[in-house]
């Protein structure tokens, strides 16, 4: 069945964690396409960076783990534009390492950014969205939201959280004019793994190399389609990464716990040495904002 698009030209869109990676290639495209795109993180000065360089991007500084920062985000958007079209939940911060690793605060930062502040974002759109009768709704979630495995533990568990949420609350409104759709890729070219150990580098840092992945512009596209589609969807990138559903399924899930539970040491070893080469270890490059993994 033909369902026709849904156009981004003239759209009001607030994209989350735009100052690289996905959120900035995402904020880029949209803007490309004629979407007035509110772009928000922590680091203000990269967002006026993204924003100089591209018209139709505007910039709001919002540490998503604040409550008064979300609603003070999407107040102030409501206020100037009087909608907001789409949503698109991009921010999110990584930890590579085994659970005993971690510290208190770790975890913590973990389930606030990539759960709470999603969930909590969400809900402060609804209300504008289903009054409307329109509006969509884009996480950027994560392949490891089909699969855990280490040193990807509570990660992983944090994107089975935004997964379950999509589920359910695409079930919740749909039928109200409200879209729901999420992307899952896999390893992306980004700033992650230095990122996941607190380091947030300036925007001509080029001390900070690239973890291995796809060019986060492949993401920003999955997410492009997504909006234009009226019905929610669940994309893989590449698409191939769709195939991690099927570790939920018998019996390739016992085969999975097999695997992992033998390998675990290993793997978390090599995203040790990974990181190490993808991170500067000079403190007076960048910003560290927490304690980093052992």
């Amino acid at each position: 069945m033909y369902f026709g698009t849904t156009p981004i030209d003239g759209s009001v869109i607030i994209v989350t964690g735009a100052s690289s990676g996905i959120g900035r290639a995402t904020a880029e495209r949209l803007a490309r396409h004629g979407a007035t795109v509110v772009a928000c993180a922590r680091d203000e000065e990269r967002l006026q960076e993204v924003a100089a360089k591209n018209p139709g991007i505007e910039f709001r500084r919002c540490d998503v783990t604040s409550p008064a920062d979300r609603a003070a985000l999407i107040d102030g958007v409501l206020a100037r534009h009087g909608r907001i079209d789409a949503l698109v939940n991009n921010a999110g911060v990584g930890w590579e390492g085994l659970v005993e690793e971690m510290e208190a605060g770790d975890v913590d930062r973990l389930v606030n950014t990539n759960v709470t502040a999603l969930i909590d974002l969400t809900r402060l759109v609804l209300p504008s969205m289903l009054e409307r009768g329109a509006g969509h709704v884009v996480m950027t979630s994560s392949s490891a939201g089909w699969i855990a495995f280490p040193p990807l533990t509570v990660y992983s568990a944090t994107k089975f959280a935004v997964e379950g949420f999509v589920e359910g609350l695409r079930r919740e409104v749909g039928r109200r004019g409200v879209v729901i759709s999420s992307v899952n890729p896999g390893p992306v070219a980004t700033e992650w793994l230095a990122r996941s150990q607190g380091y947030e580098p300036g925007e001509h840092d080029t001390h900070t190399r690239r973890n291995p992945g796809v060019p986060p512009e492949w993401v920003a596209a999955a997410i492009e389609r997504s909006l234009r589609r009226p019905y929610g969807r669940t994309a893989g990138v590449p698409r191939i990464m769709g195939l991690a559903r099927l570790a939920q399924v018998q019996p390739v899930r016992a085969v999975a716990d097999l695997v992992f539970s033998r390998t675990a040491g290993t793997l978390s070893s090599f995203a040790k040495r990974l990181t190490a080469e993808t991170t500067p270890t000079d403190p007076t490059r960048g910003e560290y904002h927490h304690s980093a993994s052992k």
